[in-house]
């Protein structure tokens, strides 16, 4: 067949994602705090934006700004003397009662919301309170390194000249948990400088704090420790040095059998060393604590649950009266700034149409989790039901990616305590009654068994199988060992507690 050019015409139906829609998406997204910093952003880029909070700022006469064309638009003088305004307050507060009963619309510009949400109920929430000053107790000092912890200590030590070079280049070489990462003759040969001298640079950095600072391995950082409590007993060193990982899994008889040591000495050497800090560097870490702005709270007030979205400064956002005066009498506009106004006007309104959608989108979603979940709130996380978007979705009769957007980020405070979203989505497990149970509450009740156990005698995999099944759970061996693992709960020999005979 010959090849050819040719020009088709087809018909095809596709889902072209609008400005609007994209922004409408991205609030789903965005969390309370993000949203705050989204509506900052707006309100300094969109002139006809403003808090409810703010001063009225529609004193300004339009024709102060009818040349200035590189800013048609500037913030109101609200500095400025009443008298060079030239503004008679009575007729002005007049003339802005009458603009409130007028519509928001002009020229093309649609702003009727029933458009945006022919779908939405006639349902009444409440807004959270919002306390616009904030406690000084919520700010954190900012924590040292253990980088520039270890710098201050070189300043004060004996190093000095090319020693100091070489033990500040071995501090840069240690990780986070305080472990030096490059071997020593690799440093002596970047610094062209003799084996010894890094050896000896080392050494002062090892008897820095913390101790076991500089440490190579394991091993060699419990040893410092003891070396700085000054343990003479030389039969822990040598614990230490050949027998690190057998004392790990508690195999006392072994190695009392292998160094020829009453077994009670070994316990007792066990329980010193498990004393000590294996990650000496962590408590420096550079991480800031994170913390949880929930988005929604879930109260119970006479008897009812109740559900307020955190909308922060956007819930006081509208638009600014004296810009939309401005743009109605767009006489003393040119083409280029009634173009400008339009688009920043159409901006504006289309910001508060998503942020309203997105207000009823989150309670309407919160409300349906909530619903499915009330046993979880009347009675705590082990009667938390199996729950998926489906079910969400189908509820509120919303697509699963929206809900999927939703949950994600976003955290819910309870009188159970602050969640995400997404926690109280679950698979379900069969029990003897024919109910579903979650996974979520079975964890839950696998962690209060393995608390409960004796410590002497820890409960296997196969036994707290059994005490799940007896409680009306079936679930495998293999399964409560995938749920051990997900909790981070060590197997039984490992969490066997030996008596101190010392004790």
């Amino acid at each position: 067949m010959a090849l050819s050019l040719n020009q088709l015409q087809k018909q095809v139906q596709r889902l072209v994602m609008t400005p609007q829609m994209q922004q409408s998406i991205k609030l789903l997204q965005m969390n309370a705090i993000e949203l705050e910093q989204l509506t900052e952003q707006q309100i300094r880029d969109n002139p006809f934006l403003e808090l409810r909070e703010e001063e009225d700022s529609s004193t300004q006469d339009p024709s102060q700004i009818k040349n200035q064309a590189s800013d048609p638009f500037p913030s109101p003088d609200n500095n400025a003397e009443p008298e060079k305004r030239n503004i008679n307050p009575e007729v002005e507060e007049a003339r802005h009662k009458d603009l409130e009963k007028e519509p928001e619309a002009f020229d093309k510009v649609d702003t009727d919301w029933e458009d945006l949400y022919s779908d939405s109920e006639n349902k009444v929430y409440y807004q959270k309170e919002s306390y616009e000053q904030e406690d000084f107790t919520e700010y954190t000092a900012k924590g040292t390194s253990l980088y520039e912890h270890l710098m201050r200590q070189v300043e004060l030590s004996v190093l000095e000249g090319r020693d100091k070079q070489i033990g500040e280049y071995i501090i840069g070489s240690l990780d986070e948990n305080g472990y030096l990462q490059s071997s020593l003759e690799d440093i002596a040969e970047n610094l062209q400088a003799p084996l010894e001298q890094v050896e000896d640079a080392l050494d002062v950095i090892q008897s820095f704090d913390p101790p076991g600072i500089g440490a190579r391995n394991l091993a060699e950082c419990l040893r410092l420790q003891l070396e700085e409590q000054n343990v003479r007993d030389y039969r822990i060193y040598l614990l230490i040095d050949e027998h690190l990982k057998e004392l790990q899994q508690k195999k006392f008889k072994e190695i009392s059998k292998a160094m020829n040591i009453s077994q009670e000495w070994i316990i007792q050497a066990f329980h010193r060393i498990s004393r000590l800090e294996p990650k000496p560097g962590r408590r420096y870490t550079k991480e800031q604590p994170q913390y949880i702005n929930p988005d929604v709270v879930v109260k119970k007030v006479d008897g009812k649950y109740l559900y307020f979205l955190n909308e922060g400064r956007s819930s006081n956002l509208r638009i600014n009266s004296y810009y939309r005066q401005l743009l109605k009498n767009n006489s003393h506009l040119s083409k280029e700034d009634k173009a400008f106004a339009l688009e920043k006007f159409r901006g504006a309104i289309w910001f508060l149409k998503n942020i309203e959608k997105r207000k009823l989108t989150i309670l309407r979603i919160t409300e349906a989790i909530m619903n499915a979940q009330q046993e979880f709130l009347e009675r705590g996380i082990k009667h938390l039901k199996p729950l998926t978007l489906r079910e969400v979705a189908e509820e509120v009769e919303m697509h699963e990616s929206t809900v999927a957007r939703v949950t994600s980020g976003k955290y819910v405070e309870t009188p159970r305590g602050i969640f995400e979203l997404k926690y109280f989505f679950s698979s379900g497990l069969q029990t003897e009654t024919g109910d579903n149970a979650s996974s979520t509450s079975v964890k839950e009740i696998l962690s209060q068994i393995i608390d409960d156990e004796p410590p002497g005698k820890p409960y296997s995999d196969q036994k707290i199988s059994k005490i799940l099944e007896k409680r009306g759970i079936k679930i495998a061996r293999r399964t409560v060992a995938k749920y051990r693992d997900q909790l981070k709960i060590l197997p039984a020999k490992l969490r066997k507690t030996i008596q101190n005979p010392s004790v």
